[in-house]
Order: C-alpha cells, then structure tokens, then sequence
C-alpha cells in the first residue's frame, strides 16, 4: 500500500517483482499467461536475435539447478561414452549451459587480450 499512497518509490516496486523467485505464484502465473506469451513471441520474431552461445542468468541459479545440472552432465558423459564405444569413434559431451559471471567475464577477456599479444608478436616477426 506505501506504494500507492506514494511513500514508496514505483521503481523499487519493480526491483522488488525482479528478485520474486522463478518458482513463485507471480512469476508462474505470468509465464502461464496467453497473452503475454503471444506477446514476448511477437517481440522476439520483430527483432532478429544474434547468436550467441546459451547462459543462464545468475540470479535465476539455484543450488537444486547447479546440482541438476551436474546430473545432466554426468549423464551426457555416460550417453557419449556408450555412443564412442557403439560407433569407434571417440565422443565429447556437451555441458549443460552454467551462468556466466563477472570473474568467467575477465579471465575471457584476459585469455583474449593474451591471444592479441601474441597475434602482434608474431605479425611483428615476420
């Protein structure tokens, strides 16, 4: 109610709504929602996507989907060994997709910037 008597500010209102859990009776009820869904679609087509690879976001990261996710990766594991042995040809499993923080951020833009370097050192010898 401070909201709408104005001694709470709206954003924070949102900010609040933002951090309500993805299993909670809001965010479900939104994600079930028709019309929305028919929105967000017509969003999505209007605006081509570029390709990038999957991520999850990181408040959305729960232990329960960290562990899940090592499950599926074990999984994959096994599905891919059955597969190199059925077929002689050596497989390499896929990982499920993990958030991307700001530490996984620096150190790809550290291995990055090493690769630069040694592109120019080697451009300069030759």
């Amino acid at each position: 109610m401070e909201f709408f008597r104005g001694e709470r500010p709206w954003p924070q209102l949102y900010r609040l709504i933002e951090r309500l859990p993805d299993h909670g009776h809001y965010k479900v009820a939104i994600r079930d929602d028709d019309e929305i869904a028919r929105r967000q679609r017509d969003a999505e087509l209007a605006r081509p996507q570029p390709a990038t690879p999957r991520s999850v976001d990181a408040h959305t990261w729960t232990p329960e989907r960290a562990a899940l996710t090592d499950i599926a990766d074990i999984l994959l594991t096994i599905r891919a060994s059955l597969d190199a042995q059925r077929t002689g040809k050596p497989q390499k499993p896929g990982q499920m997709p993990r958030p991307k923080l700001a530490r996984d951020r620096l150190e790809a833009s550290e291995s990055y910037q090493r690769h630069r370097q040694r592109v120019q050192m080697m451009l300069a010898r030759g």
